[in-house]
């Protein structure tokens, strides 16, 4: 009679890998909540609509226009934010302290937004503090993106065998936004109109240009 096959031992290596994967996935949900709350708190910044009659309402309306040009602004600043974290984390195979703590820092800016939203909205008339603040928090959250890219890249934390997107050719394209940002505040002390807002659409031209020239040259 011979003795039962023994269950051989599980593969340390592949337990390993599991493990740090699904700590990587936990660091986007909650990253990912995080950006749902501030996208929230953009909407719950947005001034309450007075008046019973119509023309009443429509006074409000009209008179709240500068709140909702600031709202429409950072949500598409937030979306864009956490579209390139959601494709860069895609990649990502395991995390290590540093990381963790850039990603803290890109959250802060992000549950920034919406403060920072309602300073710009604030007045009635433009004013470049309140731009230049907005702007600033807007250069500190792309570089931290960048700085959180080159971590991972240069420390080996993406899955095997992936370049896509993590590449080197990117971080000019953010770089390249955020020089936007902050070249946006110059020009709005020395020109404090609202014609400055073009420089943060600019931006995103910018960025899309750099992006197929240095893909294009590398």
């Amino acid at each position: 009679m011979t003795d039962e096959t023994k269950d051989s031992p599980p593969d340390t290596g592949e337990a390993s890998s599991e493990i740090q994967l699904i700590a990587a996935e936990r660091l986007i949900f909650f990253s990912d909540a995080v950006v749902a709350i501030a996208i929230t708190l953009l909407a719950l910044g947005l001034p309450d609509v007075t008046g019973d009659a119509n023309p009443a309402v429509l006074h409000s309306l009209r008179g709240n226009v500068n709140s909702y040009l600031p709202f429409l602004i950072s949500f598409v600043v937030i979306a864009g934010y956490w579209r390139v974290h959601h494709r860069l984390y895609q990649y990502v195979a395991r995390l290590d302290s540093r990381l963790i703590s850039i990603n803290m820092v890109w959250l802060l800016m992000i549950i920034c937004m919406p403060y920072v939203t309602r300073v710009l909205s604030g007045g009635n008339t433009f004013s470049a503090v309140r731009f230049s603040l907005y702007a600033v928090i807007q250069v500190i959250t792309i570089v931290t993106f960048v700085i959180m890219r080159r971590h991972i890249r240069d420390h080996d934390l993406l899955r095997a065998g992936v370049t896509t997107t993590v590449t080197p050719a990117y971080d000019a394209s953010f770089l390249a936004v955020a020089a936007a940002f902050a070249i946006s505040i110059p020009i709005a002390f020395a020109a404090p109109t609202q014609w400055t807002y073009l420089v943060w659409v600019g931006a995103g031209f910018a960025g899309r240009a750099v992006r197929r020239r240095t893909t294009r040259a590398a």
